[in-house]
């Protein structure tokens, strides 16, 4: 698959989710093999490598999408177990403040998804500060979009129509100003942050629920790794996430069960073990602590 057909890979990860957990799961095989007997100089390589660099775009599923998609696995809403909103102040370097903006995108949809507006709009607000601090303070100033949320409170379907409306602006800003990194931080954020969300509830219901969720999401999880790898310039703190989600992918991959699956070419639907839930929401928490402390 080339770079360029990243943002479809994308879509078709996130399709699969949402089939999957309406239980009407289909086996998904494709396969694509292609033989060149030529054997093609360095330049020929090189020219092709950075045609593909320059038509990389990260696209990945919205927050409100990823919650979605933990509302289907049968998340329950657990009070206090989302990143406190209050903690917005405490993040003062562009990586903590870019993460936390993907984490708080997240919280907010669990909250919308939960009927929670009065915290929900508490999330708002948070997105709304971290915005101003990373370059998205345009996104908010088209209208006052908070007035507009609370204003709405009760109905849902208004709700969710800002929160896209929020999102689209986002993506669209990003785009137009050339910020795909901020991109691919910000969504590292809300994926984790989902992903706790969604190990620390189904847990409490059954481990067939986090099974589910997880087998499905590591798909995702490859992509997000290598938008963090596509990204030019990196920190410290960027190399430490890269090596967050490479560890915690490698470790899946490492599974026995995993394992079993794919000789099968039955990687859509793996049944974990207990232990093996343990191992891998364990790492998910470890990351996200790191990441909003």
């Amino acid at each position: 698959m080339t770079i360029k057909n990243f943002k479809f890979a994308f879509i078709f990860i996130l399709l699969c989710s949402f089939v999957s957990c309406n239980n009407n799961k289909e086996e998904v095989i494709s396969e694509s093999a292609s033989t060149d007997t030529d054997i093609s100089s360095d330049e020929d390589i090189l020219s092709e490598d950075q045609e593909q660099n320059s038509d990389y775009q990260f696209i990945p599923p919205s927050p409100i999408q990823i919650g979605l998609i933990l509302e289907k696995a049968g998340m329950d809403y657990i009070p206090d177990i989302a990143n406190p909103a209050n903690n917005v102040e405490d993040y003062t370097d562009k990586f903590r403040q870019s993460i936390c903006f993907g984490v708080y995108s997240c919280d907010l949809a669990y909250c919308v998804l939960n009927d929670k507006y009065d915290e929900a709009s508490e999330y708002l607000k948070s997105i709304k500060s971290l915005g101003a601090k990373i370059g998205l303070e345009t996104v908010f100033q088209s209208e006052d979009i908070v007035t507009r949320f609370e204003k709405n409170i009760g109905n849902k379907d208004s709700i969710v129509d800002i929160l896209i409306y929020v999102q689209e602006n986002t993506d669209a800003y990003i785009d137009d100003n050339g910020m795909d990194d901020l991109s691919v931080i910000y969504f590292s954020g809300a994926w984790i942050e989902g992903m706790y969300l969604g190990v620390k509830t189904l847990s409490k219901d059954s481990d067939k629920n986090v099974s589910v969720l997880l087998s499905e999401q590591m798909g995702i999880l490859e992509l997000l790794l290598a938008g963090i790898e596509h990204i030019a310039e990196k920190s410290e703190d960027i190399e430490e996430l890269n090596s967050a989600v490479s560890e915690l992918l490698e470790a899946y991959n490492n599974l026995e069960s995993v394992q079993l699956s794919a000789e099968f070419k039955d990687n859509l639907d793996i049944d974990l073990t207990t232990e093996e839930i343990e191992i891998i929401s364990g790492k998910i928490i470890d990351i996200r602590q790191s990441l909003v402390q």
